[in-house]
């Protein structure tokens, strides 16, 4: 292996981390489509790439004992295991951190949606019924696979939440603000967790 071939592993690695945690990096929401996609293939190949890891090493580990001289099909043998390796890792436990980042980002961005929620109340006596009534348009939260947030008035106030992919699509991480405080979980897990900012707590939706 020379440094070119070990350049094409570590960037097609990087490329794989870059690709699969998309729907938490900052960005316009029209990539959401193809974000979720990548991010939802990527675990899928981590997963089932998993099992292939141990035929990736004893190939590996073959080319190199017979062809010590640096061969292009090395670098392969080494992508083999080393891309379902990084798919499995980005898409599980680097996505945690990139999902806590963009969760972030999406609670701050929506700060100027709930003062003109809070201004129609002031004005109006009453909560609006949708966005629509509201003077100006919905802000972006400026995270890829958050497109939109959702706008519910409730008896006690409203609330505004937003999703993000946790597994596949199936289970989704559902963050909500509520200024009553009456958050509630909906799906088969309960448990409420909070986020750091008030009136702001998320779960997961399974």
């Amino acid at each position: 292996m020379n440094r070119r071939l070990w350049l094409i592993v570590i960037l097609t690695c990087l490329l794989t981390v870059l690709l699969t945690n998309l729907p938490f990096l900052p960005g316009p929401a029209i990539l959401n489509y193809p974000a979720q996609l990548f991010f939802s293939l990527g675990m899928l190949a981590g997963i089932l790439g998993f099992l292939l890891i141990p035929i990736g090493l004893v190939w590996t580990v073959w080319t190199f004992i017979k062809h010590p001289e640096p061969r292009l099909f090395k670098a392969f043998a080494i992508l083999c295991w080393a891309l379902p390796a990084t798919a499995l890792v980005s898409t599980t436990w680097l996505a945690n951190h990139t999902r806590d980042i963009s969760r972030n980002l999406a609670m701050t961005n929506a700060s100027v949606l709930i003062e003109q929620v809070e201004k129609h109340y002031h004005e109006q006596g009453a909560y609006p019924e949708t966005l629509e009534e509201l003077t100006i348009p919905q802000p972006s939260s400026w995270v890829i696979g958050i497109p939109a947030y959702d706008y519910s008035k409730t008896d006690h106030a409203y609330t505004l939440s937003f999703t993000q992919n946790v597994i596949l699509g199936f289970n989704f991480e559902v963050v909500v603000y509520d200024p009553s405080g009456s958050h509630k979980a909906e799906g088969e897990l309960t448990t409420l967790y909070d986020t750091g900012l008030d009136n702001w707590k998320y779960y997961v939706y399974d």
